[in-house]
């Protein structure tokens, strides 16, 4: 028979008439090893248990809002409709390789910017004003980051327009989804007649054929499409008569990448890396207007 105890085996042998004490070292062996084989037993399995399939953890990234309908160089679309260019992607780009964040492009109409960023859906959106929302304070603003010339363009044949009244009764081309505070009024009481579009270059060529009487745009639209497009008919533009914008980035205050955004705008603009980007795409013999 064979006892157990404290460590200590015991054998007897009837046959012989004698009790043999065996060591312990025999059964701490036989012990250890158990140990050593079940230790190997258990690494296995949790190797095998990272195979196994799972949820993924997402790589964190930014969110960014840009609308099909930013007029050229804010943004740049191919023929697929993802975005290409533009200021829009060379500004976030940089925001990108700041923070060390991949960057999400999400493609919206105008009309669902304000409530993706309130909402927390998308992380920021550019070149946008606290005054061309309905609720700025559900929003966070970086800002101003330069201020944008609103132009009033005409045929060169035609009386200037320095002011409301100037416009009373014409047809204005103007960008689908855009709000214009200066015009609104007007446009609401039909004192002059809006007409949509969905780009600059479709109401250039409109005001060209004389199908509108003038076209809103801004200075860097201008800027860019006049130096690669041409009419067929003189065109002149006329400062509207209020104040220039600022145009901000809005941000959303839900975004868990809040503070390393901010951050990195207060670099770039230290670096003034917003004024240089925009200098090639203003008209002729103006200069940047940043903050």
């Amino acid at each position: 028979m064979l006892w157990l105890t404290s460590g200590l085996a015991f054998t007897t042998a009837t046959s012989a008439g004698s009790v043999v004490m065996v060591c312990s070292q025999r059964y701490m062996q036989l012990i250890k090893a158990i140990r050593v084989k079940t230790a190997l037993l258990y690494g296995a399995a949790l190797a095998l248990s990272s195979l196994a399939p799972g949820p993924q953890v997402q790589a964190s990234e930014i969110k960014a809002v840009v609308s099909d309908t930013n007029p050229v160089p804010y943004a740049m679309f191919s023929q697929d409709g993802s975005l290409s260019g533009g200021i829009s992607k060379q500004l976030i780009d940089e925001v990108g390789k700041i923070t060390a964040l991949p960057v999400l492009y999400l493609p919206l109409t105008r009309a669902r910017v304000e409530q993706w960023i309130a909402s927390g859906k998308a992380d920021l959106g550019c070149f946008i004003s606290p005054d061309w929302v309905s609720k700025p304070k559900d929003l966070q603003w970086v800002g101003p980051l330069f201020y944008s010339a609103q132009y009033i363009v005409r045929r060169s044949d035609s009386k200037p327009n320095r002011q409301l009244s100037d416009l009373f009764h014409k047809r204005v081309g103007t960008i689908r989804g855009f709000v214009y505070p200066e015009l609104e009024q007007a446009f609401a009481e039909e004192l002059l007649v809006r007409d949509d579009a969905h780009s600059l270059e479709s109401n250039l060529t409109r005001l060209a054929q004389g199908r509108l009487d003038a076209v809103m745009t801004v200075d860097l639209s201008y800027g860019y499409v006049m130096a690669r497009q041409q009419f067929g008919v003189s065109l002149s533009y006329d400062p509207l008569w209020t104040k220039a914008p600022g145009l901000y980035c809005a941000l959303s205050p839900k975004s868990s990448h809040l503070t390393a955004i901010k951050q990195a705008f207060e670099k770039l603009q230290q670096q003034q890396f917003i004024e240089t980007i925009i200098r090639p795409y203003l008209p002729a013999g103006t200069s940047p207007n940043a903050s």
